[in-house]
């Protein structure tokens, strides 16, 4: 569907302005969409920068900078630069403005705008690093990213929209990861704004209680990061050296999943040091767990599968190993057949393989996003007859990342030959939820989806249920039901994949070494 370009004008501080990469990334993708027309820049006549850190915070930014250099691909922002150095300063109409950086536009600058102005805020700050210390700093489980609004008939700032992104290892890489998951974030709202030519309804944001940047946060900090990297360096040298810090188990329970409670499950015995993503699978009245498997001497993961006798398992096989890495072995019925997705994204695609004996024996049978990463893949075939592929697919720069969107296509089942995305694309946002956690799962006349919270700076921190209210061909919507973590089963890392089937459930659980 064609719809009128929504013309956009850049708000920019006076002075020269040099970009970061998020901002150039942003201001080339705004020039190649069909979609929306750069129409100027408008010189910001209020300043909104941040409060400035203490002495010693500006200190480690600076050495994080040196040191996280090698960690972030560079963006060539030049391109960018002379396009925002054409741009005509003009305060004639337009239908949006966006806030880059620190300035933000006075009541009258506002008159001009149909849609008034939006700027990104990074945990309340402009300066998506700052946001990154400051995170750090607190230790807090999450950034929260925000798309604030304001308008000449309202000028003060409001929320309209707002997610989380999971923190990593300092300021540095968490700002610039943060910085470019909010492009897509920020790209999904205008998307809906051409569409419907409406600003959802915003609430008025609270009052800032953040105190100023002192000296012992700043040591605090310091503290955090040392620690944080310490961690990080052990677990590349463990990983290099072949060996594996973390454990992950499977366990077993009973019950519908709306009454599942990770304390009650029963650890599975173990094959390998990592066995993880369970899934379960009836067949020939038997029932069967799917599973990613490694050791430590193991380079990649490959599909075991065992069959599950009370709360124990037969003596696993091997049911699909690759040259590649290979976890999440979603197995299903279509027809006759019975075929398997597991993860392949190392392969730079998604792949289908069907079964030739059971269980131990499978041929390639489709492949699709040829050159794309997709994680976590899993199908559903609704009462209607339509193939839903749930997936979380890595749009990215430089930072591959699975766990912030949630994408949903439909296809027309394993053949894989009809592939169309859903206009709602990503249909869920932020590390807290989107990452699938495992199949949808059919209770009654519900539906729920097992997802990942990946917070704290912990991939695979906890799980939640989500139920699906609505899953058609122009609307996605999910709510959250329950969530658990680590403390509800003391002495455990982290849980992150969820099965049912036939009235029992499996999960896994991460412990360290």
């Amino acid at each position: 569907m064609q719809y009128e370009k929504l013309k956009v004008a850049l708000v920019t501080p006076s002075g020269l302005f040099g970009l970061q990469d998020w901002q150039a990334i942003l201001i080339d993708r705004l020039r190649s969409d069909p979609r929306f027309e750069v129409t100027g820049q408008i010189v910001g006549g209020i300043d909104r920068r941040d409060r400035s850190g203490t002495l010693l915070m500006r200190l480690l930014m600076r050495a994080e900078q040196v040191l996280a250099a090698r960690r972030i691909l560079p963006y060539d922002t030049q391109a960018a630069a002379d396009f925002l150095s054409t741009l005509p300063v003009t305060q004639d109409q337009a239908d949006l403005a966006l806030a880059l950086g620190p300035a933000s536009l006075t009541k009258y600058q506002l008159a001009q705008l149909r849609f008034g102005e939006w700027a990104i805020a990074f945990g309340g700050m402009s300066d998506p690093f700052k946001a990154g210390m400051t995170t750090g700093a607190r230790r807090a489980p999450h950034v929260q990213v925000e798309i604030h609004s304001k308008s000449y008939e309202d000028p003060t700032q409001r929320v309209f929209r707002q997610t989380s992104y999971n923190r990593k290892p300092g300021s540095v890489l968490t700002g610039a990861f943060v910085a470019e998951k909010s492009i897509l974030f920020l790209f999904h709202a205008m998307n809906e704004l051409a569409e419907r030519r409406s600003v959802p309804e915003a609430r008025q944001l609270p009052e800032a209680t953040e105190a100023k940047p002192d000296f012992e946060s700043s040591l605090v900090y310091a503290f955090n990061l040392v620690s944080d990297v310490s961690e990080k360096l052990k677990s590349e040298r463990l990983a290099r050296a072949g060996q594996i810090r973390e454990s992950w188990q499977l366990g077993s329970s009973s019950g519908p999943v709306s009454g599942f409670h990770p304390g009650k499950a029963k650890g599975l015995p173990r094959s390998s040091c990592i066995m993880a993503d369970p899934f379960l699978f009836e067949h020939q009245g038997q029932q069967w767990v799917f599973f990613e498997a490694m050791n430590a001497e193991d380079i990649n993961g490959r599909i075991e599968v065992a069959r599950l006798e009370g709360d124990c398992l037969t003596e696993p096989v091997t049911a699909l190993k690759c040259t590649y890495h290979l976890s999440f072995p979603f197995v299903f019925r279509a027809g006759d057949s019975i075929f398997m997705m597991p993860e392949t994204q190392a392969a730079k695609r998604l792949e289908i393989w069907r079964c030739t004996k059971f269980p131990e024996e499978w041929e390639l049978h489709a492949t699709a996003f040829e050159g794309q990463y997709l994680a976590d893949s899993s199908m559903y075939l609704g009462d209607d007859g339509r193939w839903w592929l749930i997936t979380n697919l890595s749009d990215h720069f430089a930072f591959q990342d699975h766990s912030s969107e949630l994408y949903l296509f439909e296809v027309d089942g394993p053949d894989l030959k009809t592939i169309k995305p859903h206009p709602k694309n990503p249909v869920v946002f932020g590390s807290d939820c989107a990452r699938n956690a495992g199949a949808i799962i059919r209770q009654g006349d519900r539906l729920f989806r097992p997802s990942q919270n990946n917070s704290h700076g912990v991939y695979g921190f906890g799980l939640n249920l989500m139920e699906i209210i609505k899953l058609d061909e122009k609307d996605y919507e999910e709510r959250f039901i329950r969530q658990f973590t680590p403390k509800d089963r003391p002495g455990v890392k982290g849980m992150h994949h969820l099965s049912v089937a036939g009235g029992k459930i499996v999960m896994d659980w991460s412990s360290a070494e």
